[in-house]
């Protein structure tokens, strides 16, 4: 189907008097007539009045109305939506709400919008929701920013004054269908970017939070000595495991061999006043060295450090104190 270039009105063209045929017969050709697309009918106007051809019907050229019409209207007959916006004036300058209104339009008498001069009906609903001077005055009070509080009243007044006043268009059936307040569009360009940018500092803080987290179990991880942190390497795949055991081993030695030191380091006699098992640590210092204990503790004859052996008479063995080291 063809697009079309108004509603209800299609097209209107002016006729010439068509020629006589044979002296006395007259018939007009009809490629003189415009194109009736699909749901369109044709209305003819003679010496004032008018007369539609309904759609479907096959003209001849020869009929009355045909032959002496003066002009011809390509009239559309379905229902169609119609969209009629005006701007009503905020608060802020410069700016206004965009006040939008559907209508569905149906055409009941063709010859009455003909007469009419119904040409184009999103026109004439518009010049009709401007003739009311409250809507008109409805934003005055209101920044743009404020469009979805102001839309609710623009609705319900849209729509009361289209019952009390409705638009007169002859031969056309008019029903509101929906009302829209809408903002401009660099004011809804301008809080779609505010509400973009909230979103990506929301995003942001969550990417922070889970990395935070991430750097906390990994410290903790580190804190608990290398060979936990070896196995945090073979679990994220960075590390093979027989390097993770050789480091292992090498953290092991490395800290044996401090402790070595450290009590190389401690003047003669001292280990005998230390509060610590001395043949667990052998043990332990062994155990690391070679893998396994070379000593076993006999039950019950083992000497804890600071305790002498009993004498021969009832006294009980003592620990050796500070006063001792005075005699």
């Amino acid at each position: 189907m063809s697009t079309l270039r108004g509603y209800p009105i299609v097209e209107e063209r002016s006729l010439q008097p068509p020629q006589r045929r044979l002296g006395f017969l007259v018939r007009r050709d009809l490629a003189e007539l415009p194109e009736t697309p699909v749901g369109t009918v044709l209305v003819f106007s003679v010496n004032g009045a008018y007369k539609a051809y309904t759609e479907g019907a096959h003209l001849r050229g020869s009929e009355e109305a045909v032959v002496r019409a003066k002009s011809v209207s390509v009239v559309y007959l379905r229902s169609r939506q119609v969209m009629a916006g005006i701007e009503i004036p905020s608060q802020d300058m410069g700016y206004g709400f965009q006040v939008q209104a559907t209508f569905t339009c149906r055409v009941s008498d063709p010859e009455a919008v003909v007469a009419s001069g119904v040409e184009d009906a999103a026109t004439i609903l518009r010049d009709h929701l401007r003739d009311d001077a409250g809507l008109m005055r409805l934003g005055v009070t209101r920044p743009v920013e404020e469009v979805h509080l102001l839309s609710v009243e623009v609705a319900s007044r849209v729509r009361a004054y289209l019952e009390f006043c409705p638009p007169r268009l002859d031969g056309v059936d008019v029903t509101l269908v929906n009302v829209a307040l809408l903002p401009p569009n660099d004011i809804l360009a301008h809080g779609q970017n505010i509400k973009q940018l909230k979103w990506t500092g929301e995003i942001k803080e969550m990417q922070w939070a889970i990395e935070n987290r991430d750097v906390a179990r990994i410290e903790e991880i580190f804190k608990r000595g290398a060979e936990a942190t070896t196995a945090f390497g073979v679990s994220r795949e960075q590390l093979m495991m027989t390097d993770a055991v050789g480091i292992t081993r090498e953290a092991q030695e490395n800290r044996m061999r401090s402790l070595s030191d450290l009590f190389n380091r401690l003047p003669e006699g001292t280990l005998d006043f230390l509060p610590i098992d001395t043949q667990g640590l052998i043990n332990r210092v062994m155990t690391s060295i070679i893998g396994e204990s070379p000593f076993v503790e006999a039950s019950g004859d083992r000497l804890e450090l600071g305790e002498g052996r009993p004498g021969d008479g009832d006294e009980k063995p003592r620990r050796i104190g500070l006063e001792d080291l005075d005699d």
